[in-house]
């Protein structure tokens, strides 16, 4: 029984070996040519009931267009991340962008933008951001794991805690600056690819 039991113990280890070496890192990735992407997120810190928001706009090749961090009041984490993306629409309207991806880590946020679904506690930002989308000729809503969405993550956070204010695009802080530099060089690299 011992040498069985022993024998099962070991066949998972053995298979999450070959599954990770299967597994692949995840990465922002790059919008088609001519096309705007636009990440955003947000942190939530529920003991002050709000938290702050960042939407990072990037071209094709992974040069930052211009961004907004702020800090916010929000009911929940998912209110948050809706603040977020109504930041980035409200960004994309005044620069009159006409072919914007907006990519957020809130799969619940991006499923209920894709399907018009109800949510109470936010519906009234809910209404706005799909409001303002109509406004923006060719517009849509993708969802990326958190390893997809760093900058925005990295802007939210750091806003959050107070560390990042607004001026950060004219001096950007390291953090941001190796984001920014690991991620283009992955676009380019994917760029050349294709």
């Amino acid at each position: 029984m011992e040498t069985d039991f022993a024998e099962m113990a070991e066949e998972p280890a053995i298979c999450s070996v070959i599954d990770r070496k299967t597994v692949r890192k995840v990465t922002w990735r790059p919008p088609p040519p001519g096309w705007v992407k636009c990440n955003v997120d947000a942190a939530f810190l529920e003991v002050l009931h709000g938290g702050a928001t960042a939407a990072v706009f990037r071209d094709h090749v992974g040069n930052l267009l211009t961004a907004s961090n702020s800090k916010i009041a929000a009911t929940s984490p998912l209110a948050a991340e809706a603040l977020a993306v109504r930041e980035g629409l409200i960004i994309a309207k005044n620069f009159q962008l006409e072919r914007v991806i907006f990519e957020s880590d809130s799969l619940i946020l991006i499923q209920a933008l894709k399907s018009k679904a109800t949510i109470a506690e936010f519906q009234v930002i809910l209404d706005d951001i799909l409001d303002l989308a109509r406004n923006i000729s060719n517009c849509g809503f993708t969802w990326a794991p958190r390893e997809g969405n760093a900058l925005a993550h990295e802007v939210a956070k750091l806003t959050a805690n107070g560390s990042l204010h607004q001026n950060w695009l004219s001096c950007k802080p390291q953090i941001i600056t190796s984001i920014l530099q690991k991620e283009k060089y992955t676009s380019l690299q994917l760029t050349n690819r294709s």
